[in-house]
């Protein structure tokens, strides 16, 4: 078997030096991912060369992002030895480290160049899932990321399986469903970027859904998952699995975020006037808050750490609605309390003062621009391909 004599002989050796095949892979998959960066960037018109500043800063500490998840997670039963955190060539490395440490470096890339961060993401997107798609296959090189064993011969063949030397035994071949998931999000994302319909974030959302979505069920048939613990006490959690619900959270947040026009315009189309729809917004987020609040009060009750950690997303949320509710109560400021009718207003400081163009009473209230900072359009329109100007022909003495 190719895994068997890969396992036996994982690395070539090049001037007394071992190379592993487990780094020549992740090594051609980042190769690629920042080829295919460099021609999206080329493509929307920014500089080619762009792609090695954000590689020069990215990948470096991604790197360390991905080894740091792996110690501060460790195997089930295992601890982390961090005196050997620096020898990387001990293996030891967790993707979503990677993926959260190269978001926020990117993120302050792009301020310091100027760019606009969600256009750069979504290019950055394509060459991550086929870095994934790749690098996959060094765990079958390794013999590592794979599921739960199969005892049924009918089913111990590749793709579907694996046969793991050191444990003696088919075993479900998750390294390769995950591979072939991230390879076929690649081609969907690349459909995505050439659509006519295509909208800034769109990647960078798409991929926070898709490989939540995809992790988070691969991950439920790993048996050599990553664990969250507090202290030296094993929660049971898979953190990979939790990882993956804020990253499909998020995704859906900001795929709504995008489209946030036409859902406010479709919802506010449900009432007759301004002033129900606000009423009405106050309502639902008032009652979605305290049921959020309810809940999470019974699951730590309940004590389960897995639960514990869904009460402290509904907690979150239940904060991030409380600003809008902040909102909406600045809002509601805005009408008449007699007519209902909307108010001419004008903004001095934090002071807005508000008069009814039908009855002419006058009112003034301080305005809660903290909860409207919380969810502030950042978010610069698509920019277009910059042409080029061709310089002028010298002219002839």
């Amino acid at each position: 078997m190719i895994n068997s004599i890969l396992a036996a002989n994982p690395h070539i050796t090049i001037f007394g030096i071992d190379i592993y095949y487990y780094a020549i892979i992740i090594v051609s998959g980042i190769a690629i991912a920042i080829a295919l960066f460099a021609y999206f960037l080329k493509k929307k018109g920014y500089d080619p060369y762009d792609a090695v500043d954000y590689a020069l800063w990215i990948i470096p500490l991604a790197i360390l992002g991905a080894r740091l998840y792996f110690f501060l997670f460790p195997y089930d039963g295992q601890t982390s030895n961090w005196a050997r955190f620096w020898n990387f060539r001990d293996g030891g490395l967790g993707i979503y480290g990677a993926v959260i440490v190269g978001y926020v470096v990117g993120y302050i890339v792009a301020r310091v160049k100027k760019q606009n961060f969600y256009q750069i993401s979504d290019l950055i997107i394509p060459g991550l899932l086929i870095a994934q798609c790749i690098g996959r296959w060094g765990n079958f090189v390794n013999q590592e990321a794979f599921g739960n064993i199969v005892t049924d011969p009918s089913w111990q063949f590749f793709p579907f399986a694996v046969y793991i030397d050191r444990l003696g035994g088919w075993y479900q071949a998750t390294f390769f469903y995950e591979s072939l998931c991230t390879g076929i999000g690649f081609v969907i994302v690349m459909f995505m970027l050439r659509s006519k319909h295509y909208r800034t974030g769109w990647l960078a959302s798409f991929y926070g859904v898709y490989y939540g979505t995809v992790r988070f069920i691969i991950e439920a048939l790993r048996s050599d998952s990553l664990y969250l613990w507090v202290g030296g006490f094993n929660t049971g959690i898979k953190i990979s699995q939790a990882v993956a619900i804020f990253t499909i959270l998020f995704g859906l947040y900001r795929l709504c975020y995008i489209y946030r026009k036409e859902l406010y315009a479709k919802y506010k189309s449900l009432f007759s006037s301004s002033y129900k729809e606000t009423v009405a917004s106050l309502a639902v987020l008032g009652g979605l808050i305290g049921v959020s609040v309810v809940t999470s009060v019974i699951l730590f009750v309940v004590g389960e750490a897995n639960l514990v950690l869904v009460g402290i997303t509904l907690l979150v949320a239940a904060l991030l609605m409380g600003c809008g509710v902040a909102i909406n109560i600045d809002r509601l400021r805005r009408f008449c309390k007699d007519t209902h009718e909307p108010a001419v207003c004008t903004q001095e400081g934090k002071t807005v003062k508000c008069v009814c163009p039908t009855c002419g009473k006058e009112w003034s209230f301080t305005a809660m621009d903290w909860a409207r900072a919380v969810f502030k359009d950042r978010q610069p329109p698509e920019r277009l391909p910059v042409a080029v100007e061709k310089p002028e022909k010298a002219k002839e003495l």
